[in-house]
């Protein structure tokens, strides 16, 4: 019986070693495995923010476009309601048979929010006889080089 004891004492003694060190291998690899996986999220968290950087500069110059588009529409419209206002005056002036449209069309210029003034150009004056050079100016300065 003692015998059996000591056998039995022996096997367990062993077996708590061989399940520590099985283990202590195990939690190894475990640690060794997400050290792996740190590194590879630390990689993409990287390339993320490269990119959201990125796409924060196209928003910005997007949105700066699309302001701009607003601002040169508007200053266009105000031409064009300039262009249409003194074409009316002109014919009332100058048609030769009297007033023909009615002086409440002929409101003051439009007002365009500084649209204009914005970009630097010059809307013609209220008024004035029918002219292309509001236009030219607006056509110059969309196709002026860079």
């Amino acid at each position: 019986m003692k015998r059996i004891f000591i056998v039995l004492a022996v096997l367990a003694a062993l077996s708590l070693s061989v399940s520590s060190a099985g283990a202590a291998t195990s939690q190894a690899k475990q640690i060794k495995t997400l050290q792996k996986q740190v590194k590879s999220l630390q990689k993409s968290v990287t390339t993320l923010q490269a990119q959201t950087t990125s796409l924060n500069n196209d928003l910005t110059v997007a949105f700066s476009l699309a302001s701009l588009n607003f601002t040169v529409t508007t200053c266009s419209m105000a031409m064009t309601a300039d262009l249409f206002q003194s074409t009316w005056i002109a014919i009332n002036t100058y048609g030769g048979i009297g007033t023909i449209f009615d002086s409440g069309l002929l409101a003051p210029a439009l007002y365009d929010d500084n649209a204009c003034s914005d970009i630097d150009l010059m809307r013609g004056p209220a008024g004035a006889k029918p002219s292309w050079t509001a236009y030219n100016s607006l056509i110059a300065w969309l196709y002026a080089p860079a």
